[in-house]
Order: structure tokens, then sequence, then C-alpha cells
């Protein structure tokens, strides 16, 4: 339609017959028909451009003629809508925070114990800070930094173990910070780990125990009925004096997980004022060779800290205070030293 519209404006310029007029005349009707030409082309233009614009927004594409080019008009409403629309970006995956975990370890005297220590999602160059272990303790893997810590990379943390004194038996709380390259802490815990005797011991000194009531059985069987009534008077008197032993072995052998319960229980007690009720609960604890129990065994000595929640009394006793503030030192425990200078500042 565009094609026919210009060639019929052609035409009828082209059929315009010359008029012969003077010179003057001709030359001004010459330029007003060239002028009219001009106007009547770019009209018939813009109406042919018109009409073609229109057919090719109204006309279906399954209708346009197969001559077409619908690549062409695809490739450059694709080129509009991208400068008009920016592409969509790819997410970003999210940042993974590190974490910190920990679990209680135990074993036999001399022999290394796992850290048991393993980290999430370490940052670049990051390490963790290891303090608390007894003095002449190590550890498999790292650097020591300084008299009691210890540095260990992030990537290496998870395959590490203690290893004692020798002949060490106890418990040590392992204190656990895990910081970036900077040396910024980015999280901390701790853990605890517990040596115990080889259970040989206890196999040898379990028959000394069963072997001495059979001795003193037999002889008011053997000899006359006024001496037979000695003899079970001893027994009788042996065999309370036995017991104690026996369960005192029972309480030193306490599961770890059992121990941390009656420390739980035992704060729970001193939080609300039952002083003498935490304190036998805690002390179960720290005869099993708890460091943390037995420092809390001391608080209920304290007459300080008994002072502040106003138990303070018969109750406290700062001789008491100081025997088990240093048993918790000498097992590990971390905050007794500070314990005992606030005990003798109080004095």
């Amino acid at each position: 339609m565009f094609t026919k519209a210009v060639a019929q404006a052609m035409q009828e310029s082209r059929d315009m017959a010359p008029v012969e007029a003077p010179s003057v005349l001709r030359d001004l009707s010459g330029r007003r028909a060239l002028l009219q030409q001009v106007i009547r082309f770019s009209i018939a233009v813009a109406i042919a451009a018109s009409i073609a614009t229109l057919l090719v927004m109204a006309i279906p594409s399954s209708q346009r003629p197969a001559g077409q080019d619908n690549a062409s008009l695809a490739a450059a409403w694709q080129s509009v809508k991208s400068s008009v629309t920016p592409a969509p970006q790819p997410a970003s995956p999210p940042k993974r925070t590190p974490t910190l975990a920990v679990q209680d370890g135990s074993g036999f005297a001399n022999d290394p114990v796992p850290l048991g220590i393993h980290v999430g999602a370490p940052p670049p160059d990051a390490f963790v800070s290891i303090s608390g272990l007894t003095a002449g303790a190590r550890l498999t893997s790292g650097k020591r930094v300084g008299g009691s810590e210890w540095r260990v990379p992030a990537t290496e943390i998870s395959g590490v173990s203690v290893i004692p004194p020798d002949g060490f038996t106890g418990q040590m709380l392992v204190t656990a910070e895990l910081r970036d390259g900077a040396g910024v802490a980015l999280t901390g815990t701790s853990t605890r780990l517990t040596w115990q005797a080889p259970p040989s011991l206890a196999a040898v000194a379990a028959p000394r125990v069963a072997a001495a009531p059979p001795a003193a059985v037999p002889p008011p069987v053997v000899v006359p009925p006024p001496v037979a009534v000695a003899p079970p008077v001893a027994v009788a008197t042996a065999a309370p004096s036995a017991m104690p032993a026996l369960q005192a072995e029972v309480v030193r052998s306490l599961d770890p997980r059992e121990v941390a319960a009656l420390i739980k229980r035992g704060q729970d007690l001193l939080a609300s004022g039952d002083v003498q009720s935490a304190r036998l609960l805690l002390m179960r604890g720290a005869e099993a060779r708890d460091a943390r129990a037995a420092l809390l065994v001391g608080t209920t000595y304290d007459p300080a800290l008994l002072r502040q929640i106003g138990a303070d009394g018969p109750l406290a006793d700062a001789a008491q205070a100081r025997t088990w503030y240093q048993r918790a030192k000498e097992w590990g425990e971390p905050d007794a030293q500070r314990k005992l200078e606030a005990l003798a500042r109080s004095r």
C-alpha cells in the first residue's frame, strides 16, 4: 500500500500538462508547481507510513505476509526491552555464620583425650584459641602462645587431642574461642575433659575388701559358745567401716552427665537461698573430683558470698571455703585463684 501511494503521487505529477506562459510567469508557475508536488509527495509518504504502521500493529503475526522479517522485529523489541529493564543479576549465595561446637571427653590416665571441638563455616585464616590446660598438658597439634594459650587452625581443630601430664587424674575445664584472621573473637565456649585411674587399680583393690569378712566368719562355728560371741561383734563393727569406703568409690566414679546434673540442681538451690541442700548436692559432685563442683562448694562456705544472698551466720566458714577453692584450683578450675584472692581480701 505504501508503494502504491507513492507511485500514484508520482504519476499525478507526471500527468500534469505543461502550460505555455511568459518566461516570468512560467518561472513562477514552475516553482509553484514544484512546491505543490513536494507537498503532495510528503503528504502521500506520511499517509502511507501511517497506514503501514497501523497494519503492522493490527494484523496478527500469523496473518502477516510470509516475507516479513519477524526475527528482525523480535530482535528490535528485545533491544528496547533490555535498555529499559536491566537483566536480573544472579543472587549471591547467603553467608554462613561460623559455629563452634564442643563435646566433653574422658579417658584413662596418660591417654590422649580428644578435644571434642568442631568449627563450622570458618572464615579464611580463622583459628581457635585454647586455654585452661593443666600445667604440663599439651595438644597434638597447634602452637603454644605464651604460658597457657594454644592456637590451632580452625581447619585442624576437629582432630586435636589433649595429652595430660604423667599420672594425671581429674578434670580440666578447657576454654575455646574462635577468632578470625585478624584475631577478632567470633564466639567461644568451654568443655570438660576427664581422666580416670586405669581399671586395673580398682580390680586389685576390690578383692582385698571382699576377702576380709570370710576370714572372720569361721570362729563362731569352731570356738565354744562363751568365746563365740566376740567374733560376731568384730564382724559387725568392721562392716560399717567398709561401707563408707565403697560408697565413696561409687561417688568418685560418677558419670560426667550425673555430675553435671548435680551441679545444675545445686546452682538452682543456691540461687533460691537453700544453701544447705545445695551444699549436699554439690558435695557429691566435688567428691568425684569435679573442679566446678568443688568451686561451688566453696561458695556455700564463703562468708562474703553468703552475705550477698542473706544467708551468712553459722553456715559461713572461711577455712572450709579456702580448702574447697584450693581443691578446685588443683583440679583445673580457672576461677578458683580469683576466689582465693577475694577471700583473702575479705578477711
